[in-house]
């Protein structure tokens, strides 16, 4: 295994360069996530066609991550960044001025394709740090970089939105990509030390049937949204052949002597319970993120530049949580605490929107709440990330592929808490309707906007009751566990 302690790289340099290339990925979810609503006005996509080209980001983004130790291997790390910070830039173009959905998808799989291993790569960067209590300050950029993008996301797609300028979050995204190439080409070493060691290979056929399941699975799970309660056998159809081509991609890959991705690792328990907690993370982000405009702005009727600015600063308090957690986390790190912290605020969070009132002002009732979403996945991802990876870190290779497999199942995690979000509150939004129409036409009230934002508004009380639940076993249960101690 190769080292990196010849490497002749400034520290303020390299911890640069990974706080760029994380702080684009998270920058990137918060912005996306808030702005949807105004990106499919302005260039004409339905929420079907939107919800596809999700899909198809995320199955690209899947495979651009599956191939990142193939390449950088072969390319070595300057000229692999550059090449994929290329391919991001153009993409970002095509986004930022398109006006048709076509030009706007294609945009967005140019962006997955070069942007989809940024957060991996950025990791896999703190390793060019010698093993050493100095790496901790890696670390500590690339947590910042998480919990700054979260927080900031919303907040500048509300300003652009809001001053009629959606395009320039992809012109922002293209800045930091060029920095983050302009690092690179000045410091970054040209060959791929620290991950020449063990050799991979880049099987097609497996690739294929990974990208193919990937497309068909994420694309069933996106458009559980418009397809359940219609079309549901071709959509449980595309679900279960999305599997099946993932688990003959699992079969065929796990006896490859070279493969791209080393799923030998999931023999490892430690690393098992990292990627179910990981899971259950990104589900419960993916929920949360789809129910906050819900809640907000439909039920509210807050507008979308007041949704983003309370979201934005409210999660401020995610850069809070991660400062003391570092500190934390150097006098004793085990994760009992920090996991009954994090699911002890998802629950506080579930809690306090499920029972909202509605007449409250909006900062005064929202803001300080929204830093407990902020601190959960802190808590949890963070705390995950320190102990479900330590069985793996003798060879960087093999780190490597379960940085990548944990990145790459994140997609997944994402899109399934979106899904079934999507569905929960279609069925409770149908069912409020109802019951709200009843007691309207009995008391002879107006049936119209009033009744679709209560409907809203009990809908998404609804779900937080899940949230909460969600916060309160997940608490209990990794109280109970001893993996990590």
């Amino acid at each position: 295994m190769s080292t990196a302690s010849n490497l002749a790289i400034p520290r303020p340099a390299l911890l640069a360069t990974i706080f760029v290339f994380n702080f684009i990925e998270f920058l990137t979810t918060g912005m996306t996530v808030l702005a949807a609503s105004a990106i499919m006005g302005h260039i004409g996509a339905s929420p079907e066609e939107y919800a596809t080209t999700s899909a198809m980001y995320a199955a690209v983004a899947v495979l651009s991550i599956s191939q990142m130790t193939v390449l950088l291997q072969r390319l070595g790390w300057r000229n692999f960044l550059l090449a994929t910070v290329l391919v991001y830039l153009l993409g970002a173009w095509l986004c930022a001025t398109s006006g048709t959905v076509a030009q706007f998808a294609g945009g967005r799989l140019l962006m997955a394709m070069g942007g989809g291993v940024f957060m991996t790569v950025s990791r896999m960067m703190v390793n060019l740090i010698p093993p050493s209590p100095q790496r901790l300050q890696g670390i500590a950029a690339f947590g910042a970089a998480l919990s700054g993008g979260f927080a900031l996301g919303p907040w500048l797609a509300a300003k652009m939105v809001g001053h009629e300028a959606w395009g320039g979050m992809f012109l922002v995204l293209a800045l930091l990509a060029a920095l983050g190439a302009a690092l690179a080409a000045r410091w970054m070493p040209q060959d791929a030390v620290t991950l020449d060691g063990t050799p991979t290979r880049m099987h097609l056929f497996d690739a294929v049937l990974l990208g193919l399941g990937a497309a068909i699975t994420l694309y069933a799970l996106q458009h559980m949204t418009y397809d359940w309660h219609g079309e549901r056998a071709p959509l449980v159809g595309h679900l279960l052949l999305g599997l099946a081509l993932l688990a003959a991609f699992c079969v065929l890959h796990w006896r490859r002597s070279q493969p791209f991705l080393h799923l030998h690792i999931l023999r490892s328990a430690r690393y098992r319970l990292g990627l179910l907690i990981f899971a259950v993370c990104y589900a419960v982000l993916g929920m949360v993120n789809t129910l906050l405009p819900q809640l907000v702005q439909k039920g509210l009727g807050v507008g979308l530049q007041q949704a983003g600015e309370l979201q934005g600063i409210g999660l401020l308090s995610t850069v809070v949580v991660f400062v003391v957690m570092l500190e934390l986390v150097k006098k004793n790190p085990h994760p009992t605490r920090f996991y009954v912290t994090g699911f002890a605020m998802l629950a506080l969070l579930g809690w306090r929107f499920a029972t909202l009132d509605p007449r409250a002002y909006a900062w005064d009732t929202l803001l300080a709440w929204f830093g407990l979403f902020g601190g959960f996945v802190t808590l949890g991802m963070a705390t995950t990330a320190i102990h479900s990876f330590k069985d793996l870190q003798m060879d960087n290779v093999v780190f490597s592929h379960a940085q990548q497999l944990k990145n790459m199942l994140g997609q997944a995690g994402l899109a399934l808490g979106v899904g079934m979000t999507n569905i929960g509150l279609q069925e409770r939004t149908a069912l409020h309707l109802s019951r709200l129409g009843e007691k309207a036409r009995d008391s002879a009230l107006d049936i119209g906007a009033e009744l679709a934002r209560q409907a809203a508004l009990l809908a998404g009380q609804d779900l937080f009751w899940i949230v909460m639940w969600i916060g309160v076993v997940g608490g209990v249960m990794l109280t109970l566990q001893r993996r990590f101690d």
